[in-house]
């Protein structure tokens, strides 16, 4: 681990996590504001928390072009070169919890990913809880894939990616193209994907210490903030153990190949593992990539080595 990662997870343990509101006292809006989520700034936040997204949410210098664009109507960033490939793109889900969260809050990472790449990028604003509970942020996504091919992209040609939730939606994304029968993308990257909704995965207790921010140190609490997030915004009266919501549950036929990136000390460690057993299990192509003491999603940290380190295996499984 390097030392930047050594003193990441310190500042976000005593700036983020020591000082999160109760589970009861918990709001949807505490992860805009700690997502600098447009409209959602926190002009009182410490010094140290308004650095860190300073860091983390400012757009960096980069020869690549980011544009707002519309597929059909869903509001779209793109991100490209001059020459980026015109035949291949990644369709991007980004994460929040399903409650925070946009294109602009990872468009740093974009970038990076982009940069590495030299692919297109389209990165969906797709519908937020609790204002638009689920299958809406489904419905998005799968609409600006029929969008995509409709541009003339060939599904082999387009490469899914996401991270936490907006990797959860990149795996129920393609079980709903299986469903209605559209061809599917070649490949898909999820960065700790959130694949069980339930609150039931083993990692909650085991790492909800070890986990610099996602996580309370009790890890009943954590579990209770990860269900009032489900049962009261993102899914109220579903079934969680819907594949369409918490794909940990679902069969997995033919599904393209994938790449997992996640950290053994964060809570949702066990998501990524049953996702990549189950895949296995069903003959898929599938790569877990296990890094050593990052905070979840450290990706959209750019300053670490780790991340960078992390998008180049991005960009190598891509091409290869």
């Amino acid at each position: 681990m390097s030392i930047r990662a050594q003193l990441l997870n310190y500042v976000l343990k005593k700036f983020v996590k020591k000082v999160q509101p109760s589970v009861e006292d918990r709001s949807y809006l505490e992860a805009r504001k700690m997502m600098n989520q447009k409209g959602y700034e926190d002009k009182s936040s410490s010094i140290i928390n308004k650095s860190l997204q300073k860091l983390i949410f400012v757009k960096k210098n980069s020869k690549i072009h980011v544009k707002e664009i519309y597929l059909d109507n869903i509001r779209t960033l793109s991100f490209e070169y001059n020459d980026s490939n015109d035949e291949k793109c990644i369709l991007y889900f980004h994460g929040g919890g399903y409650v925070a969260g946009s294109p602009e809050t990872h468009q740093n990472l974009l970038i990076s990913i982009a940069e590495t790449t030299n692919l297109k990028i389209y990165a969906i604003d797709y519908s937020l809880a609790p204002e638009k509970p689920f299958p809406a942020a489904l419905n998005d996504a799968v609409e600006s894939y029929k969008v995509l091919l409709r541009k003339g992209y060939k599904s082999q040609n387009i490469y899914i990616g996401g991270d936490s939730a907006g990797g959860n939606l990149s795996i129920v994304t393609i079980l709903k193209l299986q469903e209605i029968k559209e061809p599917l993308p070649s490949k898909v990257f999820l960065l700790s994907p959130w694949a069980d909704l339930t609150g039931e995965g083993s990692s909650i207790k085991e790492n909800s210490l070890s986990d610099p921010y996602l996580s309370y140190d009790d890890w009943l609490n954590t579990s209770k903030s990860m269900k009032k997030n489900v049962e009261n915004w993102y899914a109220p009266d579903h079934d969680y153990t819907n594949p369409l919501i918490s794909p940990v549950f679902a069969n997995f036929k033919n599904f393209p190949e994938t790449l997992i990136q996640v950290s053994d000390i964060e809570i949702l460690l066990s998501d990524s593992i049953a996702i990549s057993s189950k895949l296995k299990n069903d003959n898929n192509g599938v790569k877990l990539s296990i890094y050593k003491n990052l905070p979840h999603v450290w990706q959209i940290f750019g300053f670490l080595p780790e991340s960078k380190k992390a998008v180049q295996e991005i960009s190598n499984f891509l091409e290869n």
